[in-house]
């Protein structure tokens, strides 16, 4: 099966020449030249892994790492020119799971995508089902079901969940499941959507077992793994 790729970067000539050779390597790759069509893109399509250049006119490339990050569980590729060691210490520590560095052989990067897609395979396999008491989220469908029955979620409600699920028993901060900017008006969208999310899977909305406020910080989502 043929896996999807995202490449951002703002050279054509290198853009055009990734695509033409991974594209003989059975890999689908849709190109975007700067981080404001990338995340346009990424409202709409899910890719297997996203190939990102860290500096380019329209920023940093930090941003679209942790909008990645925060909605999917997906491996990310930094290619860029900063190839200092403390670059890629801090490619590393903002989420990325790679760094290549410019210039580059394009066989290299081929062998990084496909052990990467190999590793990201596994992991997704091993935790296909989520589980939180009764309930079933399944990472692959996106759906949560409880005794078999599908539990509807609104878009809003789906993404707070998969924010929760992605860091789950780990605190996630108001400000990581904000959708926009955060500013205090997001932040009480965020509480008000926690607490339309409580009432359709705790037993006793305002006594959660699942969903756990850390006072002072955000929320965590208790749960085991299947």
């Amino acid at each position: 099966m043929s896996r999807t790729i995202l490449l951002v970067d703002d050279d054509l000539r290198l853009r055009d020449l990734l695509k033409d050779y991974l594209n003989e390597k059975n890999l689908q790759v849709f190109t975007c030249q700067d981080f404001i069509e990338a995340k346009e893109v990424l409202k709409f399509f899910i890719f297997d892994l996203v190939i990102l250049d860290r500096m380019m006119p329209s920023g940093d490339g930090v941003d679209l790492i942790s909008l990645i990050k925060n909605k999917s569980n997906i491996p990310v590729i930094i290619l860029t020119a900063m190839g200092e060691d403390v670059n890629k210490i801090h490619g590393l520590k903002i989420g990325s799971d790679d760094y290549v560095t410019k210039p580059f052989e394009p066989e290299e990067l081929y062998l990084r995508i496909k052990k990467l897609l190999k590793l990201y395979e596994n992991i997704n396999q091993s935790e296909l089902r989520i589980e939180f008491g009764d309930y079933i989220f399944n990472t692959k469908t996106q759906d949560l079901k409880i005794n078999n029955n599908e539990i509807y979620l609104t878009e809003g409600e789906h993404n707070l969940l998969l924010k929760l699920i992605n860091k789950r028993n780990h605190l996630v901060s108001r400000e990581e499941l904000a959708d926009e900017e955060f500013d205090e008006s997001e932040l009480r969208k965020v509480d008000v959507g926690i607490t339309r999310l409580r009432q359709k899977i705790e037993k006793i909305a305002k006594k959660p077992q699942f969903i756990k406020t850390i006072r002072g910080k955000g929320y965590m989502l208790v749960c085991r793994e299947i």
